[in-house]
């Protein structure tokens, strides 16, 4: 990938070509989309667009789902594994079929199905007709909403005051930081009651890094070797902001060598204000005792020149939406700040495409 002037473009190009044996370049224009693994990059006047319209026509022709059937949202229920019965050979096939092309659309592009493909895939050991059925609902939602993007402004634009949607006390206007996590929420047997931690990571607006998982680095003590349930919701807050936070140093490093301006320290939002205490390390932490204030995690939590906690109500943390399932109303107001529908005349020229 190669942006710039015309002519410095053409430069790297002639030197690549000179060592390795290259296919000519194609070119991202108003009127000339891009297919890379699947995602449709597609521009205009003012925005590039990253699309899986395509991907997910195509992998519902696989899965063989027909119908009118477009749920609201792409997980409404528990996947009761207990009570349904194991699927036979060809649909266990079936099955990881599914799961392989959902995990590739939430990774990419769909984070909105992010936190129902972690529940989804904690079945594949042992899926059941419920979990089949729990992942066919997703493509079904998919189906529903394909034409949902990435959107990134081509130019930076001005912020009105009247902006109410921002929340306050955040340090850089085009980064955010936002951290969750679900409290033992989910019930479901394999999951032995650990926390779901939610990571949501905007740049100008738009998604750049995200994810859902039950599983952490961040323990009570190092003793622990796995992800665990706790009895403090609090204390899995901490926790998912101790993984949040050596993901985002990870991040930064990204941006550096991209020479994107990274702030430092960067602003962790989170709407639980004792986790938030506990970040700081400004008062006495006695429900918390059993967690190790010498371990390097916390440690870091706790270094004003890397992270600084902010809290924030729950309606501005876009995280929540990688950590629960959530009323439709709620996952439809979180899911249009991190996705907007392609534009219409974008969708007549990727239909006019050759899928990849």
């Amino acid at each position: 990938l190669a942006d710039g002037q015309p002519e410095d473009v053409k430069w790297i190009f002639d030197l690549l070509a000179v060592r390795f044996e290259c296919k000519n370049p194609e070119y991202l224009t108003p009127e000339q989309s891009l297919d890379y693994l699947g995602m449709d990059i597609s521009m205009d006047a003012d925005h590039i667009h990253i699309s899986m319209q395509r991907y997910i026509d195509n992998a519902c022709n696989i899965l063989n789902i027909k119908g009118n059937r477009n749920p609201d949202t792409p997980i409404v229920k528990p996947i009761d594994a207990e009570e349904s019965t194991l699927l036979p050979p060809d649909q266990v096939r079936t099955f990881l079929t599914a799961v392989g092309m959902l995990g590739w659309l939430s990774t990419t592009v769909r984070c909105d199905i992010s936190y129902a493909y972690s529940r989804i895939t904690q079945h594949s050991a042992n899926p059941t007709e419920a979990a089949l059925d729990a992942v066919m609902h997703t493509f079904a939602y998919l189906r529903g909403t394909s034409e949902y993007s990435i959107t990134i402004p081509l130019h930076d634009g001005s912020r009105s005051v009247l902006d109410f949607d921002q929340p306050p006390g955040t340090v850089d206007p085009n980064w955010r930081f936002m951290t969750d996590s679900d409290h033992a929420g989910n019930a479901e047997i394999q999951n032995r009651r650990r926390s779901q931690n939610g990571l949501c990571v905007t740049l100008n607006n738009a998604p750049v890094l995200w994810y859902s998982n039950a599983s952490s680095v961040a323990f009570a003590t190092p003793r622990v070797k796995e992800a665990h349930a706790d009895t403090s919701s609090t204390a899995v807050e901490i926790y998912a902001a101790g993984n949040a936070s050596q993901e985002l140093m990870g991040l930064s490093y990204i941006a550096d060598e991209m020479n994107i301006e990274f702030p430092m320290p960067f602003t962790l939002e989170m709407d639980n204000a004792a986790a938030k205490i506990f970040c700081d390390g400004s008062a006495s932490k006695t429900r918390l005792k059993h967690i190790d204030a010498r371990q390097e995690w916390v440690q870091m939590l706790r270094r004003k020149d890397i992270v600084k906690a902010q809290h924030v109500p729950s309606e501005h943390n876009l995280a929540d939406i990688f950590t629960k399932i959530l009323p439709k109303s709620t996952f439809i107001r979180l899911r249009d700040q991190l996705l907007k529908p392609l534009p219409a005349e974008l969708k007549v020229l990727l239909s006019s495409a050759t899928f990849g």
